[in-house]
């Protein structure tokens, strides 16, 4: 099996066995920053700075790995803050604001110790967006089984009120954790954005589920796909993120889709995925045209720094 260059959890230095990754989160933030033109090297060290305090000082609420764009526009950084949920998003802003004496006075991703630090980033250039693992049940995808089975049902009671529990992404495989490539031992990420129809949404989850599953059980533990929802941003846009264990697994993935044999999972592709009484159709009529749009992400290295 390929070897990454370097992978995310590197940047722990070997300080906890146990952190967050990808597939085993409840929640991520993923921000994104484009670093001003000057001193990179003092953006990164400040970045990296903060980066250490969260995984060191909160690594029982959270873990954060930073990335930067493999072919995209150099000095684009991109934070994972991996959360087991979304309830230990306001812990860390109460511990952050203020001036911790220890750290950075903002301990999710907010200002560093730097004092230049908002001029590290180019104005207007950051950006968050809040992913939510799918799970059956999510925007159109209940079913019967669900009303019926309470043991399959994501719907669990919480004193007089229903709660939806969200269960990480490694959920959505029957892929064994040994084999998961993730946030964390990938040697690239790439993020794929879509937006499905509204008339189609469900149909779509199921089309993007099947198609993450085939790649998660033919790529033999080269490569892991995983479905998250945009939870406070353009309803019904779809995340996929594509964990490779280097660069080259690409042309592996590539190898995959081509195949023409009788076991290839590429059917996924060109079956109907709508029923007769909506007209029928494949994945085609499921997504807007022209909104598919991918991000490769490599793990930023600090030995330079």
């Amino acid at each position: 099996m390929d070897q990454p260059i370097f992978c995310a959890q590197r940047q722990l230095d070997g300080r906890s066995e146990e952190f967050l990754h990808s597939a085993s989160a409840g929640a991520l933030v993923w921000r994104k920053a484009q670093l001003a033109s000057g001193d990179s090297a003092a953006a990164r060290r400040a970045i990296r700075e903060q980066a250490d305090h969260i995984n060191a000082k909160h690594s029982d609420l959270a873990t954060v790995f930073v990335y930067e764009d493999t072919f995209g526009t150099r000095d684009r950084i991109h934070w994972l803050l991996h959360l087991n949920s979304l309830a230990d998003y306001p812990a860390l802003v109460r511990m952050g604001p203020g001036g911790a004496p220890d750290g950075p006075s903002n301990g999710v991703l907010g200002r560093a110790q730097a004092r230049n630090w908002p001029e590290l980033f180019l104005p207007g250039s950051v950006s968050e967006t809040v992913l939510l693992p799918h799970r059956w049940g999510m925007f159109g995808t209940a079913t019967e089984a669900m009303a019926q089975d309470p043991s399959v049902s994501p719907v669990v009671p919480e004193g007089a009120q229903m709660r939806f529990e969200v269960e990480p992404a490694q959920a959505q495989t029957s892929l064994p954790d040994e084999l998961t490539v993730h946030s964390g031992n990938a040697g690239v990420i790439m993020h794929r954005a879509a937006e499905a129809t509204y008339e189609f949404r469900a149909e779509a989850r199921v089309f993007a589920r099947t198609v993450a599953e085939n790649n998660n059980l033919s790529m033999n533990g080269h490569s892991s796909v995983f479905l998250y929802e945009e939870a406070f941003g353009h309803m019904d846009r779809l995340h996929m993120l594509i964990h490779m264990r280097s660069l080259d697994t690409f042309y592996l993935m590539m190898g995959l889709d081509a195949r023409t044999d009788a076991d290839a999972p590429r059917a996924s592709y060109i079956q109907d995925w709508i029923s007769m009484d909506k007209g029928g159709g494949a994945w085609d009529r499921i997504m807007v045209q022209g909104s598919t749009h991918d991000t490769l992400l490599t793990p930023a290295d600090w030995s330079a720094l």
